[in-house]
């Protein structure tokens, strides 16, 4: 019989100092989203501007990101050896927002927020099919998943995070902190990323990319028929 994926449940945040940056998959141009062709990172630090320009042999700066003093850094690598400091270095929740707005914050199960309603069920489908429907319909919530590290060739640099509303990443999540678990101490990672293409029903040509964590030869976040559990 086939078992139901699940999403992660519980959210918390990681200990290890302050984001210096963020790393994206893409990025905007005049309010339409475009593919990168590697990790684009986002900084307002601009010692961590100068330091990943310096190591990655590719980078350049694109200038001042949209959303205000932060510059864009685009590194010319689609993977990037990672530090996580254990399971404390993933964090999960669904996010129904808009207009800068969060309406809906929950673990899958239980809502997060608003703190005096922290525990109650949260209304939510409970198959990731019926999710996804709700989503995309936009009647639901998204998943949002950080996942906080420490370059591993620049591990002196600062924190970086990564915040993903890949269905894939955040089904796999169980399976990524089981893992880091077995892991005595941080574990070295590799952060990459899939190029998903496919036609919509309507034929219209759609691609994109999602994020992976790969760990001790096992890739997470790439859709595979792995089972999950909570």
């Amino acid at each position: 019989m086939r078992r139901r994926k699940t999403l992660p449940n519980g959210h918390h945040d990681g200990d290890d100092g302050p984001i210096v940056g963020q790393f994206h998959v893409g990025r905007h141009k005049n309010g339409k989203p475009l593919a990168a062709s590697s990790w684009r990172v986002t900084t307002r630090v601009q010692p961590v501007v100068a330091g990943l320009v310096a190591h990655y042999a590719s980078a350049s700066v694109a200038g001042e990101a949209s959303s205000g003093s932060a510059v864009e850094v685009l590194t010319g690598c689609d993977r990037v050896p990672i530090i996580l400091n254990g399971q404390r270095a993933l964090t999960f929740r669904m996010v129904l927002q808009g207009a800068g707005e969060i309406f809906h914050s929950c673990n899958g199960y239980r809502l997060l927020d608003p703190m005096q309603r922290s525990g109650d069920p949260c209304g939510c489908p409970l198959t990731s099919e019926e999710r996804k429907a709700a989503a995309a319909a936009g009647r639901g919530p998204v998943p949002e998943t950080q996942v906080r590290f420490q370059l591993a060739e620049l591990p002196s640099i600062g924190t970086f995070v990564l915040k993903s509303s890949s269905w894939a990443l955040a089904e796999a999540l169980p399976q990524l902190k089981h893992a880091l678990g077995t892991v005595s101490g941080a574990a070295q990672c590799v952060l990459g990323y899939d190029m998903v293409e496919f036609t919509t029903r309507s034929g219209v040509d759609v691609s994109y990319r999602r994020p992976v964590v790969e760990l001790a030869g096992t890739t997470f976040g790439n859709g595979g028929g792995v089972e999950l559990v909570a």
